[in-house]
């Protein structure tokens, strides 16, 4: 028998993952390897297809965890609110979560979910090379039908900032800092030592 059991921290089967916080990280690490993805295999498609779905997957992932934090916090100080309207709050302020949880049900259910993304679409293109680009591959988010299209390293890093945007309007205040690897990352990209010096 099936057993569903939510007791004990979630860490006991994700190692490090326990906190709002920590999910929100999950997904600045998986933009960042889209990123890196995106400029080390230029050539290749299925990557880039993976790396994609995984941002997505965190994404939807830090809604599921925001949400159950955010009611439990204010069942505790007895001001509930239903799942629907922190949803509603979360859609509000992080526009491009509903394409993400489009693609993320998609990927999971094998079939197309298209409930908060009515009529989007991804294609890969290939960008030829400019002076200021080297070309190759590019994900693009077709929007509404073709009325519009984004660059997904575009719509995901501006998701980045708007979900770190909404975890403070909710309340989960913790420092930009962001943890090692991250700031390991920062460094290797602008020349800084361990003390930030150049």
């Amino acid at each position: 028998m099936r057993n569903d059991s939510q007791s004990g921290p979630s860490s006991r089967h994700t190692v490090v993952l326990s906190t709002v916080e920590d999910m929100y990280w999950k997904m600045v690490w998986d933009i960042e390897q889209f990123d890196r993805i995106q400029r080390s295999m230029p050539d290749l498609d299925e990557p880039l297809a993976f790396a994609a779905i995984n941002v997505c997957i965190a994404a939807t992932s830090l809604r599921d965890w925001t949400v159950a934090s955010f009611m439990a916090k204010r069942r505790l100080q007895k001001k509930p609110v239903t799942k629907g309207k922190v949803l509603e709050h979360i859609y509000r302020h992080v526009p491009q979560q509903g394409m993400c949880e489009a693609i993320a049900n998609t990927a999971k259910h094998s079939r197309l979910q298209e409930a908060n993304w009515r009529g989007g679409h991804v294609r890969i293109d290939v960008d030829e090379s400019t002076e200021d680009d080297p070309g190759g591959r590019v994900l693009r988010h077709i929007h509404e039908d073709g009325a519009y299209t984004s660059l997904g390293l575009n719509a995901f890093m501006a998701m980045e900032q708007c979900w770190w945007g909404e975890l403070q309007n909710l309340g989960f205040a913790f420092p930009r800092i962001g943890p090692e690897w991250w700031q390991r990352n920062v460094r290797s990209k602008f020349g800084l030592s361990s003390n930030g010096e150049i």
